[in-house]
């Protein structure tokens, strides 16, 4: 693996600044007295600046610039970044180093981009590939199944307390490319990482593209996520854990030549009993999986996870549309605490394995789709009747013929 062992010393680095062990002292524009900061901003010159360290103070990054992460940057508890509509910020390519933009706990990011002027985080590389750098992580107050706290993989920061209505901010349009950087056995980086965040926090209109490892992935907490889009990440597109009881709507996965499982639900893999269950709600989506190894499944629901999904269609993952593993998971189905229902699976090496009660309550006449765009109204639930959060959407699928939410600010 690429130097793991740089990688590995450079991220624990970053999460001792993150400590507050490194401080910058600047002055400040008039040259007066010295400021206690914990970050540096470069002027690289040609429009450009790079940014390092721990943010420790309200700032904004401007559109006007064009901004390179230089390692692990993080935003301490109390703070706020801003982050401007049309902002392009890149991974510094110093391959010594793994980039990534972390959110502490009590740390709070605002970035609202618009559907003509997205935030884009990206890769600094000429030639730009998935895993070049490490992508977004939040780290929130709420509830985890592993213990009261823990600490994100990488060196991201820790998370986890008993706030599952904790804000860390918002995030609107905004598309993470090429992240993912995977540093190990099970300490990998993704698009974006959801650590124990809370759901007054606001994410909609997302994109993870092309990514190593998962496009998204909860750790616990009660995040809610609408208009979101995984594009071509090489493990799962949506992946959750450790007690995510959030909710969720209108989600596109497009594997686009790579991938695993469209869905990786999971509560916990040492104990699949361990509470706060996993138990989102979850409606509109569309899975499009890909004949990659044949071993794609649209949604593996396992590890003892709960949940209601909704209005899902699911088609062209060679192995399963739909698959419940172990005895755990299997009790909650047959309980009713894991349903999937209102749905369409179609066109899959098989459409439900291991779920027979799915199959009485789901459909698999083909939806035409032109990509992932099209719905079908037939047999469709709104969820607003289930929990008020979600819109009305009486139709399964994400994206409407004629209403492409997708549109101007998406990457296909």
């Amino acid at each position: 693996m690429k130097n793991t062992m740089k990688t590995i010393f450079n991220t624990t680095l970053a999460f001792v600044l993150a400590l507050g062990l490194f401080t910058s002292c600047e002055k400040d524009e008039e040259g007066g007295e010295e400021n206690n900061k914990e970050y540096v901003i470069t002027d690289l010159g040609d429009g450009e600046k790079s940014i390092e360290g721990i943010i420790n103070e309200n700032i904004t990054l401007e559109s006007a610039t064009k901004w390179i992460l230089k390692g692990g940057v993080f935003v301490k508890s109390g703070s706020t970044l801003t982050i401007e509509e049309g902002t392009m910020i890149s991974s510094d390519t110093d391959e010594s180093t793994t980039e990534f933009l972390s959110v502490l706990q009590g740390g709070k990011i605002n970035a609202v981009g618009t559907a003509s002027k997205p935030i884009v985080f990206t890769s600094g590389n000429a030639t730009q590939e998935p895993g070049q750098w490490g992508g977004i992580i939040v780290n929130g107050f709420g509830t985890l199944n592993t213990g009261a706290t823990a600490e994100g993989e990488g060196g991201t920061g820790v998370y986890g307390g008993n706030d599952n209505d904790d804000n860390s901010g918002v995030m609107k349009y905004v598309r993470v490319e090429y992240a993912g950087k995977i540093l190990g056995t099970d300490n990998e980086l993704n698009g974006f990482s959801f650590n124990g965040v809370g759901s007054a926090t606001v994410l909609e209109y997302l994109q993870a593209y092309k990514g190593s490892d998962d496009g998204f992935e909860f750790f616990g907490g009660a995040s809610q996520i609408k208009y979101c889009v995984s594009t071509g990440n090489e493990d799962d597109s949506f992946d959750w854990t450790h007690g995510w009881a959030g909710k969720a709507q209108f989600l596109v996965v497009n594997q686009m030549g790579k991938g695993d499982r469209g869905f990786e639900g999971d509560n916990n893999g040492d104990d699949n009993t361990l509470q706060p269950f996993s138990n989102p709600t979850i409606s509109n989506v569309t899975l499009i999986g890909y004949n990659d190894d044949g071993k794609n499944t649209g949604m593996r629901l396992r590890e003892g996870t709960k949940g209601k999904i909704y209005n899902a269609i699911v088609t062209s993952f060679p192995k399963s549309g739909v698959r419940v593993s172990n005895e755990q998971t299997t009790s909650n189905m047959n309980d009713g605490s894991l349903l999937v229902s209102n749905s369409i699976i179609f066109d899959n090496g098989t459409n439900f394995k291991d779920c027979a009660p799915f199959e009485s309550v789901n459909y698999t006449t083909p939806v035409s789709l032109n990509g992932y765009v099209g719905t079908e109204v037939t047999g469709a639930v709104d969820p607003s009747t289930k929990d008020s959060w979600f819109e009305s959407a009486t139709y399964i699928g994400a994206v409407k013929t004629g209403n492409d939410w997708t549109t101007g600010w998406t990457k296909l």
